[in-house]
């Protein structure tokens, strides 16, 4: 975010900090891009402050495109909240930050293929050095202008999982069409 604005945003995770979501704006290629950077969280599935100001702009704020940065160092961590995220929305760049990091500690990651099974960019990055960052925002913009269309994983779950989200999920397409609530129903239900 700061690479990116040019601006100094200090960032924390610990209890008792405000809850901010930091704005900024950034020019790419003739185009003025707003970016929120929003708080740090694991999940959509909202425990803490933090995680419910994350949710609700992901899922209510309707961003153009929504930019996932993820920990090269432990993927693993974070593909939970980028699943989530593409139950929400398909409109997704997933960036892989700290790929030098991940290269000194031995870690190799199949970037295709991970954007092939994901069905949406991946792209790497340095943030602190600004590497991979002009890519980044060449990736936002095609995505933002549907140059680039993408093809989320619809994550399929065990038997029973999928049968109980099939019952509710038509009641609750009903409820939300009589609220114009633009959530997909199937997200809605695994967050119930």
């Amino acid at each position: 975010f700061n690479a990116l604005t040019g601006l100094n945003q200090h960032t924390g995770n610990w209890p008792g900090k405000t809850v901010r979501v930091a704005e900024g704006f950034s020019m790419h290629k003739g185009a003025w891009f707003r970016l929120i950077d929003l708080p740090g969280t694991y999940s959509l599935l909202a425990s803490s402050k933090e995680e419910e100001v994350a949710r609700d702009f992901i899922c209510f704020g309707a961003p153009d495109v929504t930019v996932v940065v993820t920990d090269a160092t432990c993927l693993e961590r974070n593909l939970d909240l980028v699943l989530e995220i593409l139950e929400v929305t398909s409109r997704v760049v997933v960036a892989l930050n700290l790929v030098d990091e991940a290269y000194r500690k031995k870690i190799s990651i199949d970037i295709q293929g991970l954007s092939s099974s994901l069905g949406v960019p991946v792209v790497p990055t340095v943030a602190r050095l600004g590497r991979g960052l002009k890519r980044l925002m060449d990736t936002v913009q095609a995505v933002a202008d549907g140059h680039i269309m993408t093809d989320p994983l619809r994550p399929r779950y065990d038997e029973r999982t999928e049968g109980i989200v099939s019952l509710i999920e038509p009641w609750i397409e009903n409820v939300i069409q009589r609220d114009s609530c633009s959530l997909p129903p199937r997200w809605i239900a695994f967050s119930i």
